[in-house]
C-alpha cells in the first residue's frame, strides 16, 4: 500500500480529511484534534501511527476524500 500521508503541517500534525460520519469510528484513538467544516472533518496528530491508522478506517468506511 503506498503511503498517502504527506509532510506535517507547520504545526507539526499529520493531517487526514475524511467525510462526516467518521467521527464515532475515531472513539479511543489517541491524541487527536477534530475540526468540522461542513462536510468535511479535519483531523490532525503528531502520531505518523494514528494518521495512517485513521486513513485505513475512513477507506474502509467509505469515507475518504482521497
Amino acid at each position: 500500500m503506498p503511503c498517502r500521508i504527506g509532510k506535517r503541517d507547520p504545526e507539526g500534525y499529520y493531517v487526514v480529511v475524511a467525510r462526516r460520519g467518521i467521527e464515532p469510528f475515531l472513539e479511543g484513538i489517541g491524541d487527536i484534534r477534530i475540526e468540522t467544516l461542513g462536510d468535511k472533518v479535519v483531523i490532525r496528530t503528531r502520531s505518523r501511527n494514528t494518521a495512517l491508522r485513521i486513513l485505513e478506517i475512513a477507506e474502509k468506511k467509505g469515507l475518504s476524500y482521497t
